[in-house]
């Protein structure tokens, strides 16, 4: 098998749909001698901020010289980022060896009639094998979905659970209230767990404590007051934390946006309480890792000269707060703007936020069977507003179109990430 073969394997088990449980997952954890229980975790679930959050605290661990997994979903332009040993993706030789160790051990319970693993559940297997192999400090361990039944909560003692912000999505499969969804992501939070929780809804706030409480857990409850904005460029922010579990005067941080100042408070809260139970991280060590953080499609600029930007904001909450962002870094300038969602998400809220700050639009079709088509896309938005919109059938195109001449105006693609990731290698490839 080479890693070609290795990856069309695992994604070949799309077929098998979304499938929410841990039986199918224990089976298959079983039959790999348990790699997750000679593991120690940082489990983080939530709607927004997952990511962003769980590379901050993966970076400040590297650099405080713990060797770390990090485990995320999906990817942006390659596979391998999924599964990352110190912030570099997972290796192709690696990913084939634990690919094919998880593959033999499939084939034997499908001979004994066990159900195939789904896709979700064969990549978090490789993933925790992978990690196992290379006997990590840490693994920062993202929720694929939810948080109860995804295959990440097979975990028994996580070090730290985070529950970023709660907002309502995968309604299908995790409820149609925001207390429903909040009792769904609360659920990693095991007997005793210590818990760090990004600001809520009021709903969500109460239904995450009360499920802490059933569960005998310490919580701790970020508060914005505790960071502040001291100002930023284009290139970064300079932030201050003010809160009482560490000592840091002014740091750097590369990820924009007062979101972004949230996730990292939120990190930082982490990176305290692991301190506290007696891990070895100093101040300078997390300065210096927030300044270098980097999370690839998240407000990432790429030119300044027109500006060319993208952002995977993929729902409502999202698209605020990249609209924010917009407001904050690029006022009154001309956008161009490039969107494609997918179907199942909020888009007539997404767009109220978004086509008002739009000079021209253009709309793609993000590589999902759950996408919105472009066409379609198009006519909702100039029913809906009024606005000339215009469609591209394939990214190559609408990369092109830019206009490089046009220094003034700021060209941005945003919404799925199965669009960004395509949008990101063409940008790189074509025009930088």
């Amino acid at each position: 098998m080479n890693v070609t073969e290795a990856i069309s394997y695992i994604e070949a088990t799309h077929k098998f749909g979304t499938r929410l449980g841990l039986d199918s997952m224990r089976l298959l954890l079983n039959a790999m001698d348990n790699p997750q229980d000679k593991l120690k975790f940082i489990h983080i679930a939530g709607t927004n901020g997952k990511g962003s959050t769980s590379t901050m605290i993966a970076t400040v661990l590297k650099t405080a010289g713990y060797t770390t997994g990090l485990f995320t979903s999906p990817f942006l332009e390659a596979f391998n980022e999924r599964i990352q040993l110190n912030n570099e993706p997972i290796d192709d030789d690696s990913l084939v060896a634990a690919t094919t160790f998880v593959k033999e051990r499939i084939e034997v319970l499908l001979e004994q009639g066990e159900p195939h693993p789904t896709e979700f559940e064969m990549v978090t297997a490789v993933g925790l094998q992978y990690f196992y192999e290379k006997q990590v400090d840490f693994v920062v361990l993202e929720v694929g979905m939810g948080g109860r039944l995804d295959a990440t909560n097979i975990i028994k003692d996580p070090l730290a659970v985070v529950i970023m912000g709660i907002s309502n999505d995968h309604t299908d499969y995790l409820g149609n209230t925001l207390a429903e969804i909040a009792y769904e992501k609360a659920a990693i939070i095991k007997e005793g767990s210590d818990v760090v929780v990004y600001p809520q809804d009021p709903e969500a706030l109460k239904v995450i404590l009360d499920f802490a409480e059933s569960k005998n857990a310490n919580t701790v409850l970020v508060n914005p007051d505790d960071i502040s904005i001291l100002s930023h460029t284009t290139h970064n922010q300079t932030l201050k934390y003010l809160g009482d579990h560490l000592y840091l005067d002014g740091f750097e941080l590369k990820l924009l946006g007062d979101h972004q100042s949230l996730n990292c408070l939120t990190a930082l809260e982490v990176i305290a309480l692991l301190i506290r139970k007696g891990y070895s991280i100093n101040s300078s060590q997390i300065k210096k890792a927030l300044s270098n953080v980097v999370f690839p499609g998240r407000f990432e600029i790429f030119r300044e000269n027109p500006v060319i930007l993208i952002d995977g904001a993929h729902n409502s909450n999202g698209i605020q707060a990249f609209v924010n962002n917009m407001k904050q870094y690029f006022p009154n300038r001309t956008i161009n703007l490039f969107f494609g969602m997918l179907e199942d998400k909020d888009i007539e809220e997404s767009l109220s936020y978004l086509v008002p700050i739009a000079s021209t639009i253009h709309t793609l079709t993000p590589n999902s069977d759950r996408a919105m088509p472009a066409d379609k896309m198009a006519a909702l938005i100039s029913t809906s507003y009024g606005k000339s919109v215009d469609f591209y059938d394939n990214m190559d195109d609408a990369v092109n179109s830019i206009n490089l001449t046009k220094t003034n105006e700021v060209n941005v693609f945003v919404g799925s990430l199965y669009m960004i990731g395509e949008a990101r290698t063409l940008i790189r490839n074509n025009l930088l």
